[in-house]
């Protein structure tokens, strides 16, 4: 049975990715400092699929600790990489917190696959590589040019996709997929899993629901000059599952 490391896999996008693998027949070994997620997601995708994965409570930034996990749990075929600091106004913030976090974890990983003899990585990177895209690139695909980041977290995902290409052109032993995607929302059919953040949420969807179930007095809507009925802004969504 092939092995998985899913870095972030008790977070939103990562949890849902380890249900997907081990109904897929893989074995995963979930990464996770828990700083935006609980353990008890782990729980939840037990339950879901009646196995429970493996799960170690770590930074990837820690080299050490990493370096040690790729040992226990060898040999790991390849690793999805979601860890990563993502609130957009935060890195406007805290802008070094995020560079250290976000690309420290990266290149640690990287530094270990050929160590390790791990063929593949799949980096969770965002569609904010593309900035603010003229009128002509909308809706945006895939051939839309790469703009300036609009925020230290995008620029993060730029720089790690910028370092994923030299790595891999370099000749090391790896192959890679990079995923660009825009907001995910909803949670698995069971309900045993779905996006729930620690403290204040960041992204839309948990706010409005959080709002409507009385955790939240108000959801705020910013924005009123878009070329739009009501002049708010329209959005794409993707079903996580």
């Amino acid at each position: 049975m092939k092995r998985i490391l899913v870095t972030g896999g008790t977070g939103f996008i990562g949890s849902h990715t380890t249900v997907e693998l081990i109904n897929a027949g893989y074995d995963v070994v979930i990464v996770d400092n828990l700083s935006n997620s609980n353990a008890d997601v782990v729980k939840g995708i037990e339950r879901i699929t009646g196995v429970c994965p493996a799960f170690e409570e770590a930074d990837c930034c820690d080299m050490d600790a990493m370096d040690s996990i790729f040992s226990k749990y060898a040999p790991i075929e390849g690793i999805i990489h979601f860890a990563a600091s993502k609130a957009v106004n935060e890195s406007v913030e805290k802008p070094l917190l995020y560079y250290r976090n976000n690309i420290v974890s990266l290149v640690n990983l990287l530094e270990l696959m050929p160590k390790h003899d791990v063929k593949g990585i799949i980096f969770s990177s965002s569609c904010t590589v593309y900035g603010q895209p003229s009128a002509e690139n909308l809706p945006v695909t895939e051939e839309a040019p790469i703009q300036q980041a609009l925020s230290p977290y995008g620029n993060t995902k730029q720089i790690n996709e910028e370092i994923i290409r030299d790595f891999v052109h370099s000749g090391a032993p790896v192959k890679s997929v990079i995923l660009r995607y825009f907001n995910p929302i909803g949670a698995h059919p069971t309900a045993l899993i779905g996006e729930l953040p620690n403290g204040v949420p960041m992204n839309l969807i948990p706010f409005v629901t959080q709002t409507a179930a009385g955790i939240r007095g108000e959801l705020k809507i910013f924005g009123n000059d878009y070329s739009t009925e009501d002049g708010t802004c329209i959005r794409d969504y993707i079903y996580v599952v």
